[in-house]
């Protein structure tokens, strides 16, 4: 199953990913992504930010935008996660909105899994999948969501890009 890999041209026989706790839900992003994994800190809001938007964070000297992934998926406010959060800056992988990153909040510390190509991996009915995942299946016992990250980008769009 090559659902993993993503930009590579030659086979590829396992990749890095992570497993970020988004709170009622684990995603497993590939390390291609992530761009950094950052305590969390302070943000600023703004009136006009969509509703599962907590707001705007500073990453090495760019206004990024901070979102609560479960939150977009029931299009519903932001939950707070209380101290125990991390923030996940992810790469943007798809063109057509202002955002060359964007983060989302995480409980805990995300921790790495190494797929391999040939894991066994059990895929769940496509017509149960919830928003923002393009599949949700078990590996090793866990209940993971591969990210659709085009879905994803696609609301960012939502985002005035006023920073």
């Amino acid at each position: 199953m090559s659902l993993f890999f993503l930009d590579h041209k030659s086979p590829v026989a396992q990749i890095d990913c992570l497993s970020i706790n988004i709170g009622q839900s684990n995603l497993l992003v590939p390390m291609p992504a992530v761009a950094e994994i950052v305590l969390n800190q302070d943000f600023v809001v703004e009136e006009q930010s969509p509703q599962w938007m907590f707001g705007w964070i500073n990453w090495r000297n760019l206004s990024i935008p901070l979102i609560d992934f479960a939150a977009l998926q029931q299009e519903q406010p932001c939950i707070d996660f209380g101290n125990n959060t991390r923030i996940v800056v992810l790469n943007s992988l798809v063109e057509g909105h202002p955002h060359r990153y964007y983060a989302i909040v995480c409980k805990g510390f995300p921790h790495t899994l190494r797929v391999e190509e040939d894991s066994a991996l059990s895929a769940e009915n496509e017509e149960t999948m919830e928003a923002c995942i393009s599949v949700s299946f078990a590996l090793d016992g866990h209940q993971l969501e591969l990210p659709d990250f085009e879905e994803i980008e696609t609301h960012l769009r939502e985002i005035p890009n006023n920073h």
